[in-house]
C-alpha cells in the first residue's frame, strides 16, 4: 500500500516539474504584428478616427487547434481565459487544461492499477492550478492596490503641470512598476488607437475587475468628463481615502490573524491524524475505507471540515 503511493508521490513531483517549466513559456507576439501597432501608436489616429481593418488581428487563444475546436464555444472555457487573463499570465486556455490533466494524472493511473481512493488525490492535484491563478489574482489585485494612491497622485501632479489625461496616463505607464503600468498600458494604446476615451477608460474596470478603488476612480474621472470640476482635487481626495482604507484593512488582518491562523489548524488536523494514522497501523484505519458505515462517516466528516472553511472564511472577510 505503501509503494503506489509513494510511485504516485515522485510521478506527481515530475509533473509538478514540468507544470514550472510550462509556466514559463511565454508565447511570444510575431515580430511582423509588433512592428505595425507601435506604428499605429506612434503615427496617432487615422483622419476617421477609426483603425484600418488591416491592422486589426484575432488574439491566439489556444494553442493546439484540435482542442480550440471544441473549447471555443464552451462557456467555462471563456471563464478560464478570464481568470489567466486577470491574474496576468500569458498561456492559452488549452495548455492551462492539459496542465491541469497532467497533475492529476499519476494519481489516477495509480487508481486504476491499485486502491481507487488515489483518485480523490487526483480530483485536489486537478484544482492545484486553478488555486494558484486565483491566488495570482489576489496577489495581483493586492500589489495594484498598494501602488494606486501612488499612481493618483502622479496622475494629479501632471494634470497640474498641464498635462492632459492621455500624457497623464502615459506618465503612469512610464514611471510605474508592474502591475499598474500595465493596465494603464491598455487605456493609452486603445486612446491611442482611436478607441473613444470615455470606453477606454471604462475598460479599465475589465482589466483590473477585483479592484473597488479602481471602480471609484473611472466613476470619479467620467463624471468629471460630464459635469466638469477640478479632477486633479478629486484624485488627490480618492487617493487619501485609498490610503486610510488600506491602513483600516491592514489592522483588520491584524486583528483577525490568529482567528485565521486558528481555522487553517483545525482544517489541517483531521487530515494529518488521518494520515498519521493510515502509516502508523492501517488496520485501525480499515472500518473507515472499507466498511458502508466508514464511508458514511468518512463522507460527512469530510463535508463537515468543508462546511467549517466556509463558516470561518465568511466570518472572517471583513468588507471595507
Amino acid at each position: 500500500m505503501i509503494m503506489p503511493l509513494l510511485v504516485s508521490i515522485i510521478l506527481g513531483f515530475l509533473c509538478f516539474i514540468f507544470v514550472a517549466n510550462l509556466y514559463k513559456v511565454r508565447i511570444p507576439r510575431a515580430p511582423e504584428i509588433e512592428k505595425r501597432l507601435e506604428n499605429i501608436k506612434k503615427s496617432g489616429s487615422e483622419q476617421d478616427g477609426r483603425i484600418p481593418a488591416d491592422f486589426i488581428t484575432i488574439g491566439n487563444d489556444f494553442k493546439f487547434g484540435f482542442l480550440g475546436k471544441y473549447l471555443k464555444n464552451f462557456k467555462p472555457a471563456e471563464f478560464l481565459k478570464d481568470q489567466l487573463y486577470y491574474a496576468g499570465l500569458d498561456i492559452q486556455v488549452d495548455v492551462f487544461i492539459l496542465i491541469s490533466a497532467l497533475c492529476a494524472f499519476p494519481f489516477f493511473l495509480i487508481a486504476a492499477f491499485t486502491t481507487p481512493y488515489c483518485a480523490l488525490l487526483g480530483i485536489f492535484a486537478a484544482s492545484i492550478p486553478f488555486v494558484a491563478v486565483k491566488f495570482l489574482i489576489m496577489k495581483r489585485t493586492n500589489l495594484f492596490t498598494q501602488q494606486f494612491p501612488e499612481a493618483l497622485d502622479l496622475l494629479s501632479s501632471s494634470l497640474r503641470a498641464g498635462h492632459s489625461l492621455y500624457s497623464a496616463f502615459d506618465v503612469i505607464v512610464k514611471e510605474m512598476p508592474s502591475p499598474i503600468n500595465q493596465v494603464f498600458k491598455n487605456t493609452v494604446d486603445e486612446i491611442a488607437f482611436g478607441i473613444d476615451t470615455k470606453d477606454a477608460i471604462l475598460s479599465l474596470t475589465k482589466t483590473m475587475p477585483f479592484s473597488m478603488d479602481l471602480k471609484f476612480f473611472t466613476t470619479a474621472v467620467l463624471l468629471q468628463r460630464e459635469v466638469g470640476g477640478n479632477l486633479a482635487r478629486i484624485l488627490d481626495g480618492l487617493s487619501v481615502t485609498i490610503r486610510e482604507r488600506f491602513k483600516m484593512l491592514g489592522q483588520l488582518r491584524a486583528q483577525t490573524a490568529q482567528s485565521k491562523f486558528s481555522g487553517i489548524i483545525l482544517t489541517l488536523v483531521p487530515p494529518l491524524i488521518a494520515v498519521v494514522l493510515f502509516f502508523i497501523s492501517p488496520g485501525y484505519m480499515d472500518p473507515l475505507l472499507h466498511t458502508q458505515q466508514g464511508n458514511i462517516a468518512l463522507l460527512t466528516a469530510i463535508g463537515m471540515v468543508i462546511l467549517g472553511i466556509y463558516c470561518i472564511t465568511k466570518i472572517l472577510s471583513i468588507e471595507i
